[in-house]
């Protein structure tokens, strides 16, 4: 009788494990290489650079700079004006790149052994020797390195002001017994290299890498090339994988869908095409979410106690992407000088507030064609944050037309009317 518990114990706590689909208890986290479109649309052709320092001996510091620079520029497809005049200048003063590295002492106290007692046994009747542990004081040597850059910059494109501030940055780590310890020169290097891209960021779309989870189960087997960043691949692997009957695992396809779309969309050069694949994302995204409440990853970050990686809302990440890239394809391919405005301020660009997307005609429509059920796509609309539904007959025509059910538009007219 025993052995039959523990069999059904093994079974009822198994299969699970294995047939649900989801994240599981380890979380892969895979890197996503993100563009960032400039924040501004003043584009970067010719453009002109001049770096100086306000200090003598950080002339060398100055040219580092200016190659970075250089190189930020060229990297984001800008041209440098080598003769004749120039359409943007990027002017920078320097002012000091300081490095420092130092010991600290800590008392920590750690949980040892510092003695023995005897204590009796009554069920081998006699005494027994047991450690005694208590919190002893040790002395911790810790390496402190730190670092800071200060300085300001002014781009201006036509003789109109684009942006204008300081590259103040400042870099503080301890490292236990000085173990990987980076050397002070490296610190000053990283700070001089951020500083190109904190500036370079306005004119040129620039590169930041991001973690993003991925899932398993069905999809355990397509880990290798998500990791490898292959989102082409990834995503014609997941779209080979029929959609699934439980909405709660379709969700997670649909998850799929959404990172493969997103990564796929960062390394396409057309803006259009890039901005077509990141709001299919969002669908996604927000159809994985609706369908399967439960699953909190799909609406919130995640922090690994085992790692130091932080990884962000999908939502907020593809929200934010959407709206950036809205504003730079607006803009068109031509450099367009900023508008004349107040000086911008200084620091980097903070990340835009996350539109609100909701379900838009254009969204059930991609839904649709990834081949929901209607089912799906009713549960995704109803589970909407909001909706912003084109029920008029011409918008009617192109929804029939995309391959969008009757009764899912007649859903999308009641949402409309209301």
């Amino acid at each position: 009788m025993k052995r039959l518990l523990l069999a059904l114990f093994v079974v009822t706590f198994a299969l699970p494990a294995v047939a649900r689909e989801g994240f599981g208890f380890k979380k892969k986290a895979v890197e996503m290489k993100r563009t960032v479109p400039p924040s501004t649309n003043a584009g970067a052709r010719r453009v002109k650079l001049t770096v100086t320092s306000n200090r003598g001996d950080d002339r060398d510091d100055a040219q580092t700079l200016n190659g970075y620079l250089s190189d930020a520029i060229l990297a984001g497809s800008g041209t440098l004006a080598e003769g004749g005049k120039p359409e943007v200048t990027i002017t920078v003063t320097l002012g000091r790149v300081d490095s420092h590295e130092s010991w600290e002492t800590k008392t920590e106290f750690v949980r040892q052994q510092t003695g023995t007692k005897q204590k009796w046994n009554d069920k081998s009747k006699k005494y027994e020797t047991e450690p005694i542990y208590s919190n002893v004081p040790v002395q911790k040597e810790y390496k402190v390195v730190t670092g800071s850059v200060d300085g300001s910059f002014d781009i201006a494109a036509k003789n109109d002001d684009v942006a204008s501030g300081d590259i103040d940055q400042k870099f503080r780590e301890t490292y236990d017994d000085g173990d990987a310890a980076p050397a002070p020169t490296e610190i000053e290097d990283r700070l001089l290299r951020n500083a190109a891209k904190q500036i370079a960021a306005y004119l040129v779309p620039t590169e930041e890498r991001v973690s993003v989870l991925v899932p398993r189960a069905t999809f355990e087997s397509l880990l290798p090339i998500a990791e490898s960043g292959a989102w082409d691949r990834y995503l014609s692997n997941v779209e080979a994988v029929p959609p699934m009957r439980n909405p709660k695992d379709e969700a997670y396809r649909q998850y799929a869908l959404a990172v493969a779309k997103e990564g796929l969309a960062y390394t396409t050069a057309d803006r259009n095409e890039a901005l077509e694949l990141l709001r299919a994302a969002a669908s996604h995204y927000e159809l994985a979410a609706s369908s399967n409440p439960a699953e909190e990853l799909f609406r919130s970050g995640y922090t690994s106690l085992l790692s130091s990686n932080v990884i962000g809302t999908p939502l907020t990440r593809v929200h934010d992407s959407v709206t950036r890239f809205e504003k730079w394809t607006a803009s068109g391919a031509a450099a367009a000088p900023a508008p004349r405005t107040a000086r911008t301020v200084a620091s980097p660009a903070p990340p835009a507030t996350p539109a609100r997307q909701g379900m838009r005609n254009q969204t059930v429509i991609d839904l649709a064609k990834a081949g929901l059920s209607d089912e799906n796509i009713l549960l995704a609309i109803d589970g909407a944050e909001h909706t912003d539904f084109d029920v008029t007959p011409e918008a009617l025509i192109t929804l029939a037309r995309n391959g969008v059910s009757k009764s899912v538009i007649a859903h999308m007219q009641k949402k409309g009317k209301r």
